[in-house]
């Protein structure tokens, strides 16, 4: 059977209501959202880009205090996710340098790192000419 006979099957199969068949289009794939590699102060924006991750960080402890830290688990049943998708976010948040993690046992235990954060919020009043700016 020729690839015209084939098609012309289908479009007889659309005209009548029994025995449809749908090509089905190929579907575009997402675009990946890049986060960049050699500028910390770009990646810690993009870091911060997501709702999700900037839940995370509203979530954490600002100091490593064992009874506040989360560990994956507990974060994804907080935040109602899957917990891959939340090591994920983990991953990118710690890349940027704006969480740490403490190991206990066998979990890592996740805090706001808050030296980072305040490092990063003066390079970002610096760079947009703020008043009172010191570099």
């Amino acid at each position: 059977m020729s690839f015209c006979s084939e098609v012309d099957m289908i479009r007889d199969a659309r005209s009548s209501t029994v025995g449809v068949v749908r090509l089905a289009r190929p579907r575009k794939p997402r675009a990946a959202k890049e986060i960049p590699e050699g500028d910390p102060f770009a990646r810690t924006f993009a870091a911060l880009g997501e709702s999700t991750r900037l839940r995370i960080m509203q979530l954490l402890p600002r100091q490593p205090i064992a009874h506040e830290m989360y560990n994956v688990v507990e974060l994804a049943a907080e935040l109602g996710l899957r917990q891959p998708t939340v090591s994920h976010h983990l991953k990118i948040l710690a890349e940027a340098g704006l969480i740490q993690g403490r190991r206990q046992c066998n979990s890592l235990y996740y805090y706001v790192d808050q030296q980072a954060v305040v490092a990063w919020l003066k390079d970002v009043k610096c760079r947009f000419g703020c008043e009172g700016c010191r570099e």
